[in-house]
C-alpha cells in the first residue's frame, strides 16, 4: 500500500511539474477587404522568427508566398500560399500573417475570426511577386 501511495504521489508531481501550455491570447478582429492590394502576391526576402506570447516561436523562411487576403485594425492580412502557418498555445491555430511598415505585428486567426498580437513585431520584408 505504501508503494502504490509513493507512485501515484510521484505521477501527480510530476503532472504539476509539466503544467499546461497557455492559451493563445487573441481578440475578436474584422477582416474587410483591402483596397488597392486585395489579391496581390508576396514573398518574404528573410527568414522571419516570431514570438508569440504562448512561447512557441514560429519560423517563416525565405521565399514564403503570401496573397492578400484582406485587412484588420492592426494590418494587412497575408495567407500563404504553399503551406500552411500555425500559432500553438494549448490548442493549434491556422494563422495568416499580419504585416504593417515592414513587420510582423501579429496573426489573424481565420477559424477563430481574431487577432493574436506578438509581444515584439519582427522585421519581415516583402517582395511583391508577379500573378501566377
Amino acid at each position: 500500500m505504501g508503494r502504490t501511495r509513493q507512485a501515484l504521489m510521484l505521477c501527480l508531481a510530476a503532472m504539476l511539474a509539466s503544467g499546461c501550455a497557455s492559451e493563445v491570447k487573441r481578440a475578436p478582429a474584422e477582416l474587410s477587404a483591402a483596397q488597392p492590394e486585395q489579391g496581390r502576391r508576396y514573398a518574404t526576402t528573410l527568414a522571419v522568427e516570431a514570438r508569440p506570447e504562448s512561447g512557441y516561436p514560429r519560423s517563416i523562411r525565405a521565399g514564403t508566398e503570401f496573397v492578400v487576403v484582406g485587412r484588420v485594425a492592426q494590418g494587412l492580412v497575408l495567407k500563404p500560399t504553399q503551406t500552411v502557418l500555425t500559432i500553438e498555445g494549448a490548442h493549434m491555430h491556422e494563422a495568416y500573417a499580419v504585416h504593417r511598415d515592414g513587420q510582423l505585428v501579429g496573426f489573424y486567426l481565420p477559424v477563430e475570426r481574431a487577432y493574436a498580437a506578438l509581444p515584439l513585431p519582427a522585421s519581415m520584408p516583402l517582395q511583391e511577386k508577379n500573378a501566377p
